[in-house]
């Protein structure tokens, strides 16, 4: 058999190439460089409508498929596919055909119509509160009328007996305190202290120092009385529980001496139009921008200017804690009688025993309780308040550990004298010559005011100082009153 030339010049080469197998051989038929697979759009499932959106997240290391299918990707003989860095935990697809979307209108999922809006009539619909039924809807304010004048009620602010106390606004946005009397709830010495009390303050319209009374009204058919007065920001109980209860609390002689100026001040203004108040305590000082002023006058009374020791009352009313031995203890009764028919009883309490509460009030103010408030029962209470025999103590330190001036001492003693004759008068208290009040005062002639608590202070020192060995010399005995003098000052 013949073979042609061009046959034999390839049969060598032929076995070359069979050895050179492991080795890659350029490609004849494919270009040296990558090559995509163009796309062809054959059916809708290579619709644009299934083409994910640009911002579609996926991990960068898994290959994109179209309906199952994996895309196309040529290289070429020379070229190895590249490791990729994997960013993110790649989820794998298990290689499974899903079913092209239908058209762009057979993809709207088909739901059921929500139901209609309940029905509601035109005042429904314009005065319902918008959003889900859960919704609470605002509470409405409680308008109030006296004599024909409208006010919004905000909120109580104080319950005692059978009266209330609310925050009040007027149209002009002004705010008032109203207390609102239940005259079913009352007997009729409260009636009567309700009525006195607007009486007082009718009184006392242009006095400073004592709550404001702007209008009144009662209504016979609702057996109610409305008091419209002047509202203040707090009182002075809720001042002195937030200073002796917080933390690190200790006696403040600036502090003390302000607010004790500030309640003399307002009891000499109703002092002055011969009232006394028989009930004070720190409740009944409310603080009105800065400034003390004196509420609840239902027990006060004004007294006889020509007997200031004897006002008449029908029973004991007042604060245990603050009230006076003489409030407390009544003489025989007298033959007078009230309207009723019911016989007096004769109190003598007269502007003394105002001296008396306000000195029970410096002295919680001083040793953060007042003087009777350890003594746990009611009834032991109120008999040592009048027993002469119960000593009542005033000690050197104050709460947690103060130390309080002689002088503050001094003024303790004297307001808490049982004797209402021995107590000061509250314009002594006033003056300049309080050594509590002013206790910087100094004379012309270098001398110091000498003062009883000052006096047994220096006497305590000296017993203490000569109990202790060795005996002090002479000289430094003569050295005392100099020192003595520079402590004082």
């Amino acid at each position: 058999e013949v073979q042609h030339p061009s046959e034999a010049q390839h049969e060598q080469p032929k076995a070359v190439l069979e050895h050179r197998l492991p080795q890659p051989v350029p490609s004849l038929s494919r270009a040296p460089y990558r090559y995509v697979a163009p796309k062809i759009h054959t059916d809708a499932s290579e619709d644009q409508e299934n083409m994910p959106p640009p911002t579609f997240k996926r991990n960068k290391d898994q290959d994109f498929k179209y309906l199952g299918q994996r895309q196309v990707v040529v290289l070429s003989d020379g070229e190895k596919p590249k490791p990729h860095l994997v960013d993110e935990t790649p989820v794998p697809v298990p290689p499974q055909e899903r079913k092209a979307l239908g058209t762009i209108s057979g993809n709207t999922p088909h739901r059921p119509a929500p139901a209609p809006p309940p029905k509601m009539s035109v005042l429904e619909t314009a005065t319902t509160t918008a959003g889900a039924s859960v919704t609470k809807s605002k509470k409405k304010r409680t308008h109030i009328v006296v004599n024909g004048k409208i006010f919004t009620q905000m909120g109580k602010i104080g319950k005692g007996g059978s009266s209330d106390v609310y925050c009040v606004m007027a149209e002009n946005y002004k705010t008032f305190a109203l207390k609102r009397v239940k005259l079913s709830d009352c007997d009729e010495s409260a009636v009567r202290g309700y009525k006195g009390e607007i009486d007082l303050l009718k009184k006392l319209t242009e006095v400073e120092r004592v709550v404001r009374l702007f209008d009144w009204e009662l209504n016979e058919e609702k057996q109610e009385l409305c008091v419209l007065m002047e509202k203040g920001d707090t009182d002075l109980n809720r001042i002195l529980t937030l200073r002796l209860n917080g933390t690190d609390a200790k006696f403040d002689g600036a502090f003390t001496r302000y607010h004790w100026r500030e309640m003399l001040e307002c009891v000499q203004a109703v002092h002055d139009h011969d009232i006394v108040h028989s009930d004070l305590k720190p409740a009944n000082f409310l603080l009105v921008q800065g400034r003390l002023k004196l509420i609840d006058f239902g027990i006060a009374n004004a007294i006889d200017t020509d007997n200031t020791c004897n006002v008449h009352r029908d029973s004991h009313v007042g604060t245990p804690n603050y009230m006076s031995p003489e409030s407390i203890t009544d003489t025989n009764a007298s033959g007078e009688r009230d309207e009723a028919g019911r016989p007096l009883k004769d109190m003598r309490i007269g502007k003394a025993s105002d001296v008396w509460s306000l000195g029970c009030i410096l002295y919680q103010m001083s040793y953060g309780r007042p003087p009777f408030a350890h003594i746990q029962n009611q009834i032991s209470r109120i008999m040592a308040i009048t027993n002469p025999k119960h000593v009542i103590e005033f000690p050197a330190t104050g709460f947690n550990n103060s130390y309080l001036p002689p002088a503050l001492r001094l003024t303790l003693r004297r307001c808490l004298n049982r004797d209402p004759e021995m107590r000061p008068k509250i314009t002594e208290l006033l003056g300049d010559a309080d050594p509590f009040l002013n206790p910087e005062t100094e004379r012309k002639d270098g001398a110091v005011a000498m003062h009883e608590g000052m006096l047994l202070t220096v006497i305590e020192k000296v017993v203490a100082r000569c109990k202790n060995a060795p005996f002090p010399t002479e000289a430094e005995v003569l050295g005392w009153p100099k020192t003595f003098i520079m402590k004082v000052r």
